[in-house]
């Protein structure tokens, strides 16, 4: 008997079981992987049996055809607009972000806090921001009334998306009497787009993101997500705008509003909050993070429809 030759055979089929057996389990693996991840329909079906109501979720990849980081420099924009025109007697902070204003006379709205504004307030106000009284008025759109705070918000837009992290905003404060009786503005500046396209998550992808988080309570109602820029960065010769989806969760009287990057799908956790004379921006970013932030459970936001549609 040839010992070696039946050594051989037995080699080679303890191989060929070995390699059967390794193929087998690396297919049962890669199924067990496969089964345990949630496809988006499961995601939105549990969101729903959840007592969730959720938005008009059609048509959810981005509208803008592209979107990148963007770039702003240090700039002196609303000194040298103050300098130009005797319109403009506020007062500017010292790093040149910040102006607030209190116009000699007040601009009269029909209506009021109390009872609410009219549709002719509403073009009153943005005309009023497009005017000459408003420095650089022509780079910002009407987002919506602050009921906790009184005032009508504007946020400047890039390439179709607002900058909606208090930056760069105009904020016109009316009085019980519905008299815009003062306004703040802060401006990013002129922006540069930096390297290519963004390839970014889509709407229902971040509100999946909150929900897998536990983000959104059972009894919530999840607002449309928004396509925003928000300040990423913030350096003294320049700042990275970068962006994300801004999602508005109203849960009884109680709202609040989520950052979602939209490159990584990160949560971001740090807070913002409206701009004031010492600060003339809403945060300090250089982590790039952000905490949710909890709106007043009395705020009533009418946003216009081309902030609210802008994006995926």
């Amino acid at each position: 008997m040839d010992f070696k030759k039946i050594a051989r055979i037995f080699i080679i089929a303890f191989a060929l079981l070995n390699i059967y057996l390794i193929i087998n389990i690396v297919e049962r693996q890669d199924i067990r992987h496969t089964s345990s991840q949630p496809t988006e329909q499961d995601v939105v079906a549990s969101i729903e049996a959840s007592n969730i109501e959720l938005p008009d979720l059609s048509g959810t990849e981005t509208e803008a055809e592209e979107v990148y980081s963007l770039q702003v420099n240090a700039h002196e924009l609303l000194a040298e607009e103050m300098e130009s025109s005797d319109n403009f007697s506020g007062t500017l902070n010292d790093d040149g972000s910040y102006y607030a204003s209190f116009p000699s006379t007040p601009i009269e709205l029909e209506g009021n806090p109390a009872d609410g504004f009219t549709s002719e307030d509403y073009d009153q106000v943005e005309e009023v921001v497009a005017s000459d009284e408003i420095m650089l008025g022509e780079e910002y759109t009407f987002s919506h009334y602050d009921a906790s705070s009184r005032r009508f918000v504007f946020y400047q837009v890039v390439d179709g998306l607002p900058i909606a992290d208090g930056t760069s905003e105009i904020a016109l404060f009316v009085n019980d009497q519905g008299e815009i009786y003062s306004y703040q503005q802060t401006y990013a500046g002129p922006v540069s787009r930096q390297g290519e396209p963004l390839d970014l998550i889509n709407r229902t992808r971040a509100i999946e993101i909150l929900f897998l988080n536990n983000e959104i309570r059972q009894g919530s109602e999840v607002q449309k997500p928004i396509l925003t820029y928000r300040r990423a960065l913030y350096l003294e010769d320049l700042s990275m705008y970068s962006p994300v989806w801004l999602v508005h969760i109203d849960h009884s009287s109680e709202r609040n509003t989520f950052r979602v990057d939209a490159v990584n799908g990160t949560i971001i956790r740090q807070s913002t909050s409206p701009p004031n004379q010492n600060q003339g921006s809403t945060d300090n970013e250089e982590n790039g993070e952000e905490t949710e932030d909890d709106e007043s459970e009395d705020e009533e936001s009418n946003e216009d429809e081309s902030i609210n549609d802008t994006g995926a």
